[in-house]
């Protein structure tokens, strides 16, 4: 049996001096449906003029695959295509000709926003979240395990992978990216899309926020050192959207 490569694997493997009591015992007793699992989750395909979206924990994923998914421009779920391939053998085969895209966030917001739907979802004690930030153990679950973990599959293969800033211009970027890659047949026909903002952890009840940004500035802000080392890549990420 093929051994599983999800999300909270590959952070595990490659980030485990920065993770969180709670990440190891997630990983052991998480149920397959509670994590990002292996393959293409949440990503979605045309086809046609051979785009395919990559979903990002934090970084307004679920609010992008909604619009895809409702969009003139036809997007499928890339997840189930992974029954009948591997996810490595349908990475492999699209890399050849598609292009990739996904949604980059600051690593300090999307880091705030990530810890306060930890909490919200799980409700550790805030006297041990502040204890294992001090010990510099950042992660807690995949919404605050790096970006590039989700984007293994086309980093590892060489992808053209464009990406995009979440901000409020959004919408925009995303239509115009689609737009200038889109074949004959799916330009003409072509309708901007509005990107609704879903699942705003500003909008959590309970909400963690403030105490999750203060938990920043107190603890991290003073001396970012490690914590800069550990989302190295998720910046070079983001200064490289549009």
């Amino acid at each position: 049996m093929e051994k599983r490569d999800a999300v909270i694997d590959d952070i595990i493997a490659n980030y485990g001096e920065y993770c969180s009591s709670f990440t190891y015992n997630f990983r052991r007793k998480c149920a397959e449906e509670d994590i990002h699992n292996d393959g293409f989750v949440n990503c979605y395909w045309n086809p046609t003029s051979k785009l395919v979206y990559m979903h990002i924990d934090k970084c307004g994923s679920t609010s992008v695959s909604t619009a895809l998914r409702y969009s003139k421009t036809k997007f499928y779920s890339l997840e189930k295509m992974t029954r009948k391939y591997t996810p490595n053998e349908l990475a492999k085969y699209l890399v050849k000709d598609h292009i990739f895209f996904a949604v980059t966030r600051d690593p300090v917001q999307r880091w705030i926003s990530g810890v306060n739907e930890f909490m919200c979802r799980f409700e550790p004690d805030f006297d041990w979240v502040v204890d294992q930030v001090k010990n510099k153990k950042y992660i807690f679950d995949e919404h605050t395990g790096p970006q590039t973990s989700f984007l293994k599959l086309c980093t590892d293969n060489n992808a053209n992978l464009k990406l995009i800033k979440l901000d409020s211009k959004l919408s925009a970027k995303v239509n115009l990216l689609i737009k200038k890659n889109l074949c004959k047949e799916d330009l003409e026909k072509y309708e901007p899309f509005l990107i609704s903002h879903l699942r705003n952890s500003k909008e959590f009840d309970p909400n963690y926020r403030p105490l999750c940004a203060k938990i920043y500035k107190d603890y991290i802000e003073p001396d970012r050192e490690e914590f800069d080392k550990l989302y190295q890549g998720d910046y070079e990420l983001y200064s490289k959207g549009e």
